[in-house]
């Protein structure tokens, strides 16, 4: 019978000891998740993006993943160019600044040579229900929003070949693999495309922990307009990353001085192409987020056409 008892106990203390190693790493476990949601991994951020900001994105596979980006919201090299002298805080198109690192481009200016297009076309902004994001009406989604910026572009006399294919339909599975398709057969039609834009709008979960800290800096007013606030993409994967970059960064010094903090920064993914890699003029740019309205974000088109006219009177030769 002692020996029983003995051998019960002995199984007792083998059990809780197993259940108190369990616990202990499912609390470890949680306290890594927790600091995980806290804290970007690698920053190089010294402004208001330091915090997390999941990126759900889908890949050229289709498969969803979460992804930790890297934010460059302050141009160092840029920062004595800008200057703002209007109290409103507004610049005048006297003090936008000259490229840096950039080689200027040769284009014929009586064809096209920008071509506007929309890996995730179906993308739509805030809406009554809020699991509503995507919209197959050209009027509702980024090809709204290209049209926008094209007829500014045209307005200041540039030539655009807007592309309103909804390259994410059937599925985003191979969205950026048909925009591609696109990109290589326009080129093949008309070789003096030269700068190259695919629009995007930002996505942010309604239950991301990060979402009232995104809305803080997800519209600003702007001559007394509420307007969206649009950032920048870039992939480390292209063989042309550093000048890809480089194009980002002085679309976003001509934003800085012409709109203070329209321009959140740079968003530069962990990996991968972004169909970037087709020029050194490439940009993906995420115009507003699906956290505000059609309305805001077709103000922001209005002033991107604008930064994107400056930027490209200054890199063509």
């Amino acid at each position: 019978m002692r020996r029983r008892k003995r051998r019960r106990k002995r199984n007792d203390s083998y059990f809780i000891m197993i259940l108190s190693c369990l616990l202990v790493l499912n609390i470890g476990f949680l306290i890594y998740r927790l600091v995980s949601n806290n804290f970007r991994l690698g920053s190089i951020s010294t402004g208001l993006n330091k915090d997390i900001a999941q990126e759900k994105d889908v890949d050229d596979q289709g498969e969803l993943e979460y992804k930790y980006d890297y934010i460059i919201d302050r141009l160092d090299e840029y920062e004595s160019l800008i200057i703002i002298r209007e109290s409103n805080g507004i610049s005048s198109i006297e003090n936008i600044p000259e490229p840096l690192n950039i080689e200027k481009v040769k284009v014929d200016k009586q064809k096209p040579y920008i071509l506007m297009y929309h890996t995730h076309a179906t993308e739509s902004f805030l809406v009554e229900d809020e699991t509503l994001y995507h919209n197959q009406d050209t009027s509702k989604n980024m090809a709204n929003i290209g049209q926008i910026m094209a007829k500014v572009l045209e307005a200041k006399g540039h030539k655009v070949d807007h592309v309103k294919t909804l390259h994410d339909i059937p599925s985003y599975s191979k969205s950026y693999s048909r925009s591609s398709t696109t990109i290589n057969n326009k080129k093949a039609e008309n070789n003096n495309l030269k700068i190259f834009l695919d629009l995007h709008r930002d996505g942010v979960d309604i239950n991301a922990d990060y979402k009232e800290k995104f809305l803080k800096t997800a519209r600003i007013d702007i001559n007394g307009i509420r307007t969206a606030t649009f950032s920048l993409v870039v992939g480390p994967d292209a063989e042309n990353y550093e000048q890809v970059l480089n194009f980002a960064k002085y679309i976003k010094a001509v934003s800085d001085a012409l709109y203070p903090n329209l321009c959140t920064g740079i968003i530069v993914k962990p990996y991968g192409k972004y169909n970037l890699n087709v020029s050194n003029f490439s940009a993906l740019i995420e115009v507003g987020s699906n956290l505000v309205t059609q309305e805001e974000a077709s103000e922001t088109a209005k002033l991107i056409g604008e930064i994107m006219s400056l930027v490209i009177d200054s890199i063509i030769e």
